[in-house]
């Protein structure tokens, strides 16, 4: 949608009344079909990464609940970073992006799509991979054109939609990097669900590790694991039982658009 078509909207609705002027939504209809879950890979390292396999075990668990997972890699994507649109005087941050020639419209369609999310993660120096940052970089031309796409399809993108972080570490920073992950994501409507937040030290994906702490009755880190599998659970039955609900996190009656 144009700038002026959202200009008039808000025009109308100060004029009106905010209960006379409303987005108007395709018709609602029962829920039904699979839970589409999207998990972004971010790890330089691709399949062979920790990261990566964490995202397939939690991945595999929401398949069976039922859901239908789609994951992008992006070491093998193009994206290239974000130019700031949305601070520049002399234009808008648009969607799709201005940039048309990579891989990021794609990625972003694929968001728009999905009901939920897992991302994953190497930590690097306390924080996601550079990939990660650019993605959410590049998320900001869907939070800041939320309206103009809820206008076209129907229903709010990103707005509402759970997710889960996922962090392999070598060292410490785990927490750091999914608390700034969790709170920008947040920012745009996203949110991590409890114990969605979910780091495994990199030692314990070597197989003698595993066998020397059953050996030994170490069971600490077992947590790992069961919250995954939790997870994979909850991020289903939740995304189901709020699009069943027909829940709306931003309702136009009280929320002003572009405020």
């Amino acid at each position: 949608m144009n700038a002026w078509k959202v200009f008039l909207f808000n025009l109308l609705r100060r004029l009106i009344g905010t209960e006379t002027v409303e987005v108007r939504l395709k018709p609602r209809e029962k829920f039904q079909g699979p839970i589409k879950i999207l998990g972004i890979s971010g790890s330089p390292r691709g399949a062979k990464s920790s990261s990566h396999k964490m995202l397939e075990t939690l991945l595999a668990h929401a398949r069976s609940f039922g859901a239908e997972t789609k994951v992008i890699m992006l070491c093998e994507k193009k994206m290239k970073p974000c130019e700031g649109c949305v601070s520049d005087s002399d234009r808008e941050c648009e969607f799709p992006c201005i940039h048309c020639d990579d891989d990021t419209n794609e990625i972003l369609q694929a968001m728009i799509d999905a009901d939920a999310f897992v991302f994953a993660t190497p930590v690097h120096w306390s924080s996601p991979s550079a990939a990660i940052k650019i993605l959410i970089d590049k998320m900001t031309a869907i939070e800041e054109n939320r309206y103009e796409i809820t206008f076209k399809n129907g229903k709010e993108p990103l707005f509402g939609n759970p997710c889960v972080l996922l962090a392999s570490q070598e060292g410490d920073g785990a927490n750091m990097a999914l608390g700034w992950m969790a709170g920008q994501l947040r920012a745009m409507g996203v949110w991590a669900l409890p114990w969605g937040q979910v780091f495994k030290p990199n030692l314990l994906n070597r197989k003698l590790v595993r066998i020397g702490l059953r050996v030994i009755n170490q069971r600490k880190f077992e947590w790992v694991d069961n919250t995954m599998r939790a997870d994979g659970r909850n991020l289903v039955l939740i995304s189901r039982m709020l699009k069943e609900s027909g829940y709306q996190w931003d309702d136009f009656k009280y929320l002003e658009p572009n405020c």
